[in-house]
């Protein structure tokens, strides 16, 4: 009679055991959140394939124009600052960027260097025409009509993996 009487206890423990670990697995205070891209944004890297940036006089920006207005006679949609920075000594050549606040559509991504002082400012890469592809095929300049650009779709979504290769020297501008 004792052994059946310690296990039923031993049963009823192992069954209140279970419910504890099930109930306090439950986070309905703080349900999982599954985050993706934003929306209307365009996302990526930005590579430089050379450390000779300019550190003074001006911003290095990646930015996205309507592709009904490229080449630029206005400023951009929207924009974002590549802080360029050093660890242990060296320069950084690999940069995230997001650019916010899109309406959907198609737009050219630059990559180019805004001076304090205004004035021409060179672009250094485009997305579809950067230093890898700077001339089509054809052996004809892509930056006047770029073979790839970014979407914003007519739900809002988020274009992402707009990577590409940049100079960050601005003499070897591409326009």
């Amino acid at each position: 009679m004792k052994s059946k009487f310690k296990l039923k206890i031993f049963e009823v423990l192992a069954i209140a055991l279970l419910f504890v670990t099930i109930y306090s697995c439950s986070d309905d205070d703080n349900p999982v959140v599954i985050s993706g891209p934003v929306a209307n944004t365009i996302n990526g890297v930005v590579t430089f394939v050379d450390t000779n940036f300019v550190l003074s006089g001006g911003t290095y920006l990646i930015s996205a124009y309507p592709s009904s207005g490229w080449p630029p006679s206005a400023g951009p949609t929207a924009y974002d600052t590549i802080n360029i920075v050093r660890t242990n000594n060296v320069l950084n050549t690999s940069y995230n960027y997001q650019l916010k606040d899109l309406n959907p559509g198609q737009y050219v991504v630059s990559v180019g260097f805004r001076k304090n002082t205004g004035g021409q400012s060179p672009i250094m890469s485009i997305y579809g025409c950067d230093t890898l592809r700077a001339i089509d095929s054809a052996g004809v300049a892509c930056l006047f009509n770029p073979s790839l650009k970014a979407t914003i779709g007519t739900n809002n979504e988020a274009a992402v993996g707009i990577d590409m290769l940049s100079w960050a020297d601005t003499t070897k501008k591409i326009y």
